[in-house]
């Protein structure tokens, strides 16, 4: 049986090599658009691949995966560009964030590299090594686990410092994400160990059986790890589902849930198995459309946010990146190069996965913990309101009010500063949000003294 996988507005400013451009957050969203389309047409045609070998041995499923590697080649480049500007502006301060991009880069440039190889080989001599297909999912998969580690390891630590238990949720689905990328790992692996060394034009592409130990930890650990996100998702962005719509909010996290969810009874359990002989389509809905499925509608949820709140705010910036790892990472995730289809369908977006869990690290982290300095600093402002307006009780209410304003904002403003120092990250409460806050607390006061 066939097992399925998971997985702003400010100016850019890119290094010399393109010459310098500027693009908006309209123009990274068209080029993220563009890149999603072509992984899910490029990661859909590897699973389908045994269907249609003629088609894809042939001068226009050769050029196509070509066109495909050049597209992927240049929007990533963009992608990354984009994150090293938004970390040099941002005022987040982890020593680690350069170093790892760093190594995100050339690790994805490597990738690139060898795809290239694979191509050339195809191109003179008709034939490809799978040893190139070992040395990308090593990378790739590599780069899923660390960097999900990684993320892991920074939620139990500000766990630590906060008790937020949204935190403590998002840390644990890393965690079930890690075990997914490890035993994802082995299964492809062991898959590919199963085909020739040498993939020849005319070879079909053999989807080898995984042992049912290891598909069963594999499909466990990534239900856990979605549910466990899917919670952790709702609790990061329940303070914006007013201004989003609580209509249009639950319609998505819920079909998201149930669209994803579906596959576990039907082929974990055994309800529905699929054969060599069932219908190309069938197998492309229920294996691998409903991981792209989530991940865009996981995208549209923190973009749909994003666009709530005010451009060139921390939480912003943070979602938007968050919005595009998410959706990277489901997409990529549906694909798989055990089959060593010729040429190689499914490793082009097998070669993104590392980026999407990097792009998951970079606007996950910032965008939970600038949330939560947002829940902290309302309820440090909520109960700086509540005592000083019984100090204040015995002034005119005019004057109260101002008093309290001027008084609470002052205390408001260094839980800000000192949440930012410790943690390296701004709420994204503005002063003008504060007092909003401030006024609904009071109008709340003033309901209770009067009933």
């Amino acid at each position: 049986m066939r097992k399925r996988k998971i997985g702003s507005s400010m100016p850019i400013e890119f290094p010399s090599a393109l010459s310098v451009s500027k693009f908006d957050g309209r123009k990274l969203l068209v080029i993220m658009a563009i890149l999603a389309v072509v992984l899910t047409v490029e990661s859909q045609i590897g699973t389908i691949a045994d269907f249609i070998p003629e088609q894809l041995d042939s001068s226009q499923g050769i050029a196509a995966f070509i066109g495909i590697w050049a597209i992927v080649t240049v929007t990533q480049y963009y992608i990354l560009a984009f994150v090293k500007h938004n970390n040099k502006e941002s005022k987040a301060r982890t020593g680690s964030l350069n170093l790892i991009h760093s190594f995100v880069t050339i690790a994805q440039f490597l990738l690139t590299g060898i795809i290239a190889l694979v191509i050339l080989q195809i191109l003179i001599a008709q034939e490809y090594n799978t040893s190139m297909l070992y040395i990308t999912l090593s990378i790739s998969y590599g780069l899923w686990i660390v960097t999900l580690g990684l993320l892991a390891k920074a939620f139990f630590s500000w766990y630590k410092l906060r008790k937020n238990l949204m935190v403590l949720i998002f840390g644990l689905s890393m965690v079930a994400y890690v075990i997914n990328g490890v035993f994802g790992l082995y299964s492809e692996v062991d898959g590919l160990a199963k085909r020739s060394s040498i993939i020849r034009t005319g070879d079909v592409a053999i989807f080898p059986e995984s042992p049912s130990s290891i598909n069963n930890v594999y499909q466990i650990a990534s239900s856990v790890g979605y549910v466990l996100t899917w919670i952790a998702t709702v609790m990061l962005l329940r303070p914006y589902i007013e201004k989003l719509g609580k209509l249009k909010f639950w319609s998505i996290m819920v079909v998201t849930m149930g669209y994803y969810l579906i596959s576990f009874p039907l082929f974990s359990l055994g309800y529905y198995a699929p054969s060599e002989n069932s219908d190309a389509m069938t197998n492309i809905l229920i294996f691998s459309l409903s991981a792209i499925f989530t991940g865009i509608l996981f995208g549209v949820a923190f973009l749909s946010v994003a666009r709530t709140l005010k451009i060139g705010t921390p939480a912003r910036n943070y979602m938007i990146i968050a919005a595009y790892g998410f959706l990277l990472f489901y997409i990529a995730g549906s694909a798989f190069v055990s089959q060593a289809a010729y040429p190689p369908y499914g490793l082009i977006s097998v070669s993104i996965t590392g980026l999407s869990c990097y792009l998951i690290y970079n606007g996950l982290y910032f965008s939970a913990i600038s949330v939560s300095q947002d829940m902290t600093l309302r309820q440090s402002i909520r109960k700086s309101v509540m005592e000083q307006s019984k100090l204040l009780d015995s002034m005119g209410s005019a004057e109260m009010e101002r008093e309290l304003q001027k008084l609470v904002l002052t205390v408001a403003k260094k839980t800000s500063a000192a949440m930012a120092d410790k943690s390296g990250v701004e709420a994204s409460l503005k002063e003008d949000e504060m007092k909003s806050y401030m006024e609904l607390v009071m109008n709340e006061l003033k309901s209770k003294r009067i009933s």
